[in-house]
């Protein structure tokens, strides 16, 4: 039985900081290159990733010109010119958000479209008939585990939210007016605390808590190692996620893999999400509805622990090797016919 075939892959980036699609690319890249395929980010200034490991080559965008791949992977519209003129026998728009800039342009290309969750690829086929690739899911296992050791402080209910304040359709607002009505409504017991984190770097540089206001009890987490990041989820009592327009939902799928029980939108979650079963979705994106979850897992101690080994068992299945599986057998379907 032949060997499988070593590809070259290339990636444009805009940047390699600690953002949810510079991580997927840099996961996918490390498991290619432990089966032995090779693998170059492409970034403005050429620098590796200094946030975690990453087993690739790492040049600057400029050097693109000189290059040829066998695979071009992209999905920044802002990059879409480099990605056109770069030299490939397959390009790869990797979709991660709906309604980016210049969709239009980029689903009648004729570049090979892939889709990073199964929400995703109903938008792409709905919205414009277009025909995607499921490369589905990301979590790093081994890192994402529950913590057992963390201390917790009993008299606290905390509940996780990830604290992107500049980025709207994080739905931070959206999920401190939830909390703040859930701790009303709550009363007396146990203090209801609103616990947020983040990244500050090139690409989101402005600090978070000046532009944060809350009437709640809250306390912020920035620049978490990796390696941490299991730590601050376990230490809290829930997860809650009110998203739209994503892709994969990033923190969603750490929060399940540490053993937090989980309130979302569907934004991004359907591969992960069911309501009842994995998590509690909400019907609509409003605080209305996020609260009643948090009311709901607060109040019933057997639901959230039901929740959360359910989606224990659920996240399991979304692992990189799955990823990269996927987007291997795209290639090995898209290069036979591809025209270069």
């Amino acid at each position: 039985m032949s060997a499988a075939p070593a590809y070259d892959f290339g990636v444009l980036l805009p940047s390699a900081g600690v953002f949810g699609g510079v991580r997927r690319f840099v996961e996918i890249g490390n498991e290619l290159v432990r089966r032995g395929h090779r693998y170059v980010l492409y970034t403005p200034r050429g620098v590796e990733p200094e946030w975690t490991r990453f087993e690739g080559d790492v040049r600057a965008l400029e050097s693109l010109a000189g290059a040829q791949h066998d695979v071009i992977l992209c999905n920044d519209p802002a990059l879409h010119a480099r990605f056109h003129d770069a030299r490939a026998a397959v390009r790869v728009f990797y979709f991660a958000l709906e309604g980016i800039d210049n969709e239009s342009r980029i689903v009648r290309s004729g570049w090979t479209l892939a889709a990073n969750s199964e929400g995703m690829h109903r938008y792409l086929r709905r919205r414009w008939g277009a025909r995607a690739h499921r490369v589905v899911g990301g979590i790093d296992l081994e890192l994402f585990q529950p913590r057992s050791n963390v201390p917790r402080e009993e008299s606290e209910f905390r509940v996780l939210v990830f604290g992107r304040v500049s980025r709207r359709r994080k739905g931070v607002d959206v999920a401190r007016r939830a909390v703040e009505g859930f701790a009303r409504a709550v009363g007396g017991g146990r203090t209801v605390k609103l616990v947020l984190f983040d990244h500050i770097g090139p690409g989101s540089d402005a600090d978070p808590r000046a532009l944060f206001r809350t009437r709640v009890p809250h306390e912020w987490y920035l620049n978490e190692p990796q390696s941490q990041l299991p730590r601050l989820y376990s230490s809290c009592d829930l997860f809650l996620s009110a998203e739209k327009r994503a892709g994969w939902a990033n923190t969603v799928a750490e929060a399940m893999a540490c053993g937090l029980p989980v309130v979302c939108t569907r934004s991004g979650t359907l591969d992960l999400a069911r309501h009842r079963e994995t998590a509690w979705v909400a019907r609509f994106r409003h605080p209305w509805f996020l609260r009643r979850g948090l009311g709901a897992l607060h109040a019933d101690a057997a639901l959230a622990a039901r929740l959360r080994a359910a989606a224990l068992a659920r996240v399991a299945r979304f692992g990189w090797p799955r990823v990269v599986d996927q987007l291997l057998d795209l290639v090995a379907a898209e290069l036979p016919s591809a025209t270069g």
